[in-house]
């Protein structure tokens, strides 16, 4: 719990030792009494400019997070989609093997979830274009075409929504149009630092509150712009992944099924396995990158 919350909060913690840095800076400028500029309507246009285009910049970066919020439950429903489809093409012409697709069908989470991790790899596209070894079974059978067809449609359901993914994932919000958002937001708060807003207590106040205003937004477009993460660096402010969890503990289920009072449950289960898992697997791969590591000798 108190990992959760110390997560939740990083982006303000971090933010409030910067804030107090300038804060304590335009502190010593009083002591050494220099007073600064007098508040004039320039430096109110100048504020608000600022706060203008933020915001014009977080309601465009908002819109990239909303599509990548789409991605996972676009992702579910294509695999419940191939799952239940063969269940069905199972029970009356005993094909595909249905081990082998769960197995192919549960690849495609996990090697998405190693995807987000790496950042540099594309295991998951490969994951989805192994079920075309499952569909294969079906050729030059009884079952209908337009039962095949249905399948291939929602393995090109999951390439797009990955494809998806793996843009969002790479490409940064206008990287020319960030460097500017900075520049504005140090001019800003230069401004500021040192202006003197009517006493001392009133100056330190108003730097305070604009210094966490402008850094925090800055900051968060920097969370934003990556939507996805998974085990321990994931934070509530990224797109969640657990319809695709809750999705392997069905598909792992087999015939047996899972009741649904306990999806949740189990879902939790794998999601904490899977992220010891990974969190011990990023520990090794940074052991062996050290120098002098046993993997270099």
């Amino acid at each position: 719990m108190l990992r959760k919350v110390v997560s939740n909060y990083r982006v303000a913690f971090d933010t409030a030792v910067i804030v107090g840095a300038i804060v304590g800076l335009r502190a010593v400028l009083f002591a050494l009494g220099a007073d600064g500029m007098s508040l004039s309507p320039l430096t109110s246009s100048i504020v608000a400019g600022g706060v203008f285009v933020m915001g014009l910049v977080v309601a465009g970066t908002l819109s990239d997070y909303k599509d990548a919020d789409r991605a996972p439950a676009d992702l579910a429903t294509e695999l419940y989609a191939i799952l239940r489809e063969c269940e069905s093409i199972n029970a009356i012409w005993g094909k595909p093997h249905m081990g082998f697709l769960r197995q192919r069908l549960i690849a495609v989470v996990t090697t998405l979830r190693a995807d987000i991790d790496a950042g540099n790899t594309r295991e998951c596209q490969q994951a989805i274009e192994d079920l075309s070894e499952s569909f294969l079974e079906l050729e030059n059978t009884d079952v209908p075409p337009t039962y095949i067809v249905r399948l291939r449609l929602s393995q090109a359901g999951l390439r797009k929504a990955i494809l998806r993914v793996y843009h969002l994932q790479r490409e940064e919000f206008l990287p020319s149009a960030y460097a500017m958002i900075v520049s504005l937001v140090v001019i800003i708060l230069g401004v500021v630092t040192v202006t003197d807003f009517g006493g001392v207590a009133q100056s330190l106040v108003t730097v305070g509150f604009l210094s966490f205003f402008f850094i925090y937004l800055l900051r968060l477009l920097r969370v934003i712009d990556k939507p996805f993460k998974v085990g321990r660096k994931r934070t509530d402010d990224d797109v969640s992944l657990f319809l695709l969890v809750e999705f392997v503990v069905h598909a792992d289920a087999g015939e047996t099924g899972v009741a649904a009072r306990d999806v949740k449950a189990q879902a939790d289960e794998v999601e904490e396995l899977t992220s010891h898992i990974e969190e011990h697997a990023a520990k090794l791969a940074e052991a062996e990158d050290k120098p002098g590591s046993t993997a270099h000798a």
